[in-house]
Parts: structure tokens; C-alpha cells; sequence
């Protein structure tokens, strides 16, 4: 069931990255990059479990209201239960350095790129390494995979532009944002 499971997380995200492409002539490289002052931002509030901090990166919507309502399912996903942080950001993030993957950026109906929105995926920069030594590259009539498997080696986060700045639209993929599981 588990493996069923898995499979069809990946065949989502798989199938959701492919749809987020733009239709280049170029091959896609995935390849670890620093965060940006923003990312680190997010990151480091993801650490300290600064709530205040990770709601102000964070853009209107279902996310934001569940960490402004202190949802114990939000601090499951960004912290864990116990001291067991397998499966949540906080555990990707406290084995550094992070690794911050730029995925291809959406495409609207006309087929221009847009700008206001991008999505990351955050990795621990050696089990990036451990999993595609170093960097990926598609061919431009392959799906984008995100290498591993999401939430034990990867978080998929998705971010909108507000005014000058990035804000966080998912909290790094919550589940129960927009029914998505990845």
C-alpha cells in the first residue's frame, strides 16, 4: 500500500512539474544553488520556530490562516511530534548546508512564462548530491522528476511575488493547502 502510495505522489509531482514547464528548446538542469536572503529568511524561521517571522513570509491564504490559528497539523509538518522530526522541513533544514533547487517556471494559457509565481525544492545538499551527483538534466521532451522522494529527502515549496519581496503560498508543501500531497 505504501509503495502504491509513494508511486502515486510521484507520478503527481512528476506530472505536476511537467505541466509547469515552459515549452523550451533547451535541456532542464536541476543543481543545487545557496538560498537567496529571502529563502534563508523562511528557512532559519523554520529552525528558530519563529511563527511570527514564518507569517509574515507567508502569503494570504489557507497556510498563512493555519500558522496564524497555531494548527498542531502545521507544526507536525514544519517541526514534527516528540523530538521526531523524520518527514518534516525542520528536519531537512538542520543538517546543512541547504540545497535549493530552482524547478522550471509555470506557463500560462497563452504560453508566457509567469513571473509573479516560482517554486523551489529544498534538499540537504549532500543527499542532493548522494542522489544525482551533483545535478540532474532533462531533455526538453522529458518530465522534470524531482530526484527522491518528497518529504523525507525534499520539501517542494511555492512562492509568490508581493510587492518586491517572495512570500511563501504553501509553508513548503502542507498538505492540506489546496488538497495537494506534494
Amino acid at each position: 500500500m505504501l509503495k502504491k502510495l509513494l508511486a502515486g505522489v510521484g507520478l503527481t509531482v512528476t506530472l505536476a512539474l511537467s505541466a509547469c514547464q515552459t515549452t523550451a528548446t533547451e535541456p532542464t538542469t536541476l543543481a543545487c544553488r545557496a538560498p537567496t536572503g529571502e529563502e534563508f529568511e523562511i528557512f532559519r524561521a523554520v529552525i528558530s520556530r519563529d511563527t511570527n517571522t514564518l507569517t509574515r513570509l507567508s502569503a494570504i491564504g489557507p497556510a498563512r490562516t493555519a500558522l496564524e490559528r497555531n494548527d498542531p497539523y502545521v507544526a507536525g509538518h514544519l517541526w514534527g511530534h516528540q523530538g521526531y522530526t523524520g518527514g518534516t522541513l525542520v528536519g531537512v533544514l538542520t543538517q546543512p548546508p541547504p540545497c535549493v533547487i530552482d524547478l522550471p517556471r509555470r506557463i500560462d494559457a497563452e504560453g508566457n512564462v509567469i513571473t509573479t509565481q516560482r517554486s523551489i525544492a529544498v534538499y540537504q545538499e549532500s543527499r542532493f548530491r548522494a542522489l544525482t551527483g551533483g545535478s540532474v538534466t532533462f531533455a526538453p521532451e522529458q518530465a522534470v522528476r524531482l530526484p527522491g522522494v518528497n518529504r523525507q529527502d525534499y520539501f517542494r515549496c511555492d512562492m509568490v511575488q508581493s510587492g518586491s519581496s517572495w512570500r511563501m503560498t504553501d509553508l513548503c508543501s502542507l498538505p492540506t493547502v489546496a488538497g495537494r500531497v506534494g
